[in-house]
Formats: C-alpha cells, sequence, structure tokens
C-alpha cells in the first residue's frame, strides 16, 4: 500500500513535470516569434527604410520616414498627456486619499483599465472625438495611447509612493516642510526609479499598439507634421503592408516589426536594470 509521503512525492514530480513542459513550450513560441522577426527583419534592414518615404504601390525600394516620424510623435505627445495625469493621480491615491474608500474604487479601476482590449479605447475615442470633428487625427491617436497609459502610471505612482516609510514624511514635518515639499522634494525623489520604470513600461505597452491607431490616427501614405490631420504611425504600416500583395511591402514590414520589437525590447530591458540598480 502506498504511503502518503511517497503519494505527495509522485503527485510533485507529476506537477513540476507538466510546470516544466508547460514553461519550455512558452519559451519555445517565444524564441520562436523573436528569431523569425529577427531573421526576416534583419534582412530587410537598411538605411533608406528610415530616410525615404514609402515608394508608390508595386514599385520596389522608397522607406517608412513618414510612418517612423509619426510613430515617434504620436508616442511622444501621448507620453506627455498621460505620464502627468498617471503621476499625479497616483499621488493624489498615495498621499491624500490614503486609506480612504475612493483610493480603492480608484485603484480597483485603474486595474480594470490596464486588462481593457486597446481596441475598446479606440472606439471610444473615435465616438468622441474623431466623428464629432469628422476626420482622425493625430492627436486622437496621441489621447488614444495616453488613455492607455494612464493606469500603468497611475497604479506603479500608487505603489512606489506607499513603499516610502511614512517616518520619512514626519522628519521633513519636524523641519517645518509644507507638505507639498514633503512630496515633491523628498517622497518623489525616494520613490523615482520605481515611477521612473513604470513610465518606461508605459511606454513600451502602447509603442506596439495598432488597434487604437487604426480608429483615430488612420494612417497617412505620405511625410506629414500637422497632428491635426490623419498621421501616419509604424504599427498601422506595418499591419497594411502585411495585408499588401506586394514583396517589397512584405520585406519593409518585417523591417519595421524589428525596429519596434527591439525598442521595447531595450525599454524592458532598461526598466528591469533600474529596478536591479535600485532595489538590489
Amino acid at each position: 500500500m502506498m504511503t502518503h509521503e511517497r503519494k505527495r512525492r509522485i503527485e510533485g514530480i507529476i506537477a513540476l513535470t507538466f510546470s516544466t513542459l508547460a514553461a519550455f513550450l512558452g519559451l519555445f513560441w517565444l524564441v520562436f516569434i523573436l528569431g523569425d522577426v529577427l531573421i526576416h527583419g534583419v534582412k530587410a534592414l537598411n538605411l533608406n527604410l528610415f530616410l525615404n518615404d514609402p515608394a508608390p504601390a508595386g514599385v520596389d525600394g522608397g522607406g517608412l520616414r513618414n510612418a517612423f516620424v509619426g510613430q515617434l510623435m504620436i508616442t511622444i505627445c501621448a507620453t506627455l498627456i498621460g505620464v502627468p495625469v498617471g503621476v499625479l493621480g497616483g499621488t493624489f491615491l498615495a498621499e491624500y486619499a490614503r486609506g480612504r474608500t475612493i483610493a480603492r474604487i480608484i485603484s480597483i479601476l485603474a486595474d480594470i483599465m490596464v486588462s481593457v482590449p486597446s481596441i475598446v479605447i479606440g472606439t471610444f475615442i473615435y465616438a468622441v472625438m474623431v466623428k464629432p470633428i469628422g476626420h482622425f487625427s493625430g492627436w486622437a491617436g496621441a489621447i488614444a495611447l495616453a488613455i492607455i497609459m494612464v493606469p500603468v502610471v497611475l497604479r506603479t505612482t500608487e505603489d512606489m509612493l506607499s513603499l516610502v516609510p511614512w517616518t520619512i514624511r514626519e522628519a521633513a514635518f519636524a523641519l517645518g516642510a509644507p507638505y507639498h515639499k514633503v512630496i515633491t522634494q523628498v517622497v518623489y525623489r525616494a520613490a523615482a526609479t520605481g515611477i521612473l520604470t513604470g513610465i518606461l513600461l508605459s511606454i513600451a505597452r502602447v509603442a506596439g499598439e495598432t488597434a487604437p491607431l487604426l480608429f483615430t490616427s488612420f494612417n497617412n501614405a505620405y511625410y506629414s507634421l500637422n497632428m491635426n490631420q490623419p498621421i501616419s504611425s509604424l504599427t498601422v504600416t506595418i499591419f497594411q503592408y502585411a495585408m499588401g500583395p506586394y514583396d517589397s511591402w512584405h520585406s519593409q514590414a518585417w523591417a519595421a516589426a524589428f525596429v519596434i520589437t527591439i525598442f521595447i525590447l531595450l525599454l524592458t530591458i532598461t526598466g528591469r536594470l533600474i529596478i536591479k540598480w535600485r532595489y538590489r
């Protein structure tokens, strides 16, 4: 008759085996996808991709300068909108609403917003901005991405500020510092690394978004810096080129996907290194 200890050991071995197989299965597909993007992207990567505008359909050559510039503009504008709102919101929850019901409600709503599909946010901005105005615009795309960034930055800021011991605030109060000075000159400095990491992760979160931009900034086949009109973006261009019938489009889509992947990878690694350096 099998003893209880032997039964537990067998169950543990079975669970460990299945967990290991699941981990290797997930790792295999991750390496496969990254490797596929790397192999096809490096082949198509060249300087003209960053310096030239798209060639006419069916004509070889050209580049994606308009898409790179448009993506950069939309992401920067989204960061300038979303980061201050997220940081200030997280500050309110951690400092002024600490322990109150409204703080818990906002935190729960922020957690829900993090998991909301981005296409829902894109359709929302389409309904409240694009349709009333009558045309797509780069600002609509930036606001859609900013809404995606806000809950990530807000929750990170709240968590990082909550980790700062209250005794540090009391020490600053004892020196006669007002509360806003304590927050900006003491608490923010103590939590700066964690907040910066949250900002980097939120940028990485929106840098590869396509669905919200399809409903907001749409796309533009020409080089444009006018955020009041439809503007090109790298993710939407990848989607359109990948669905197109031309081999040159497919090659450029692979190269653009490789650039975005490397950009997000560098941001993620930077965030991890900051955490390791600060909280080693």
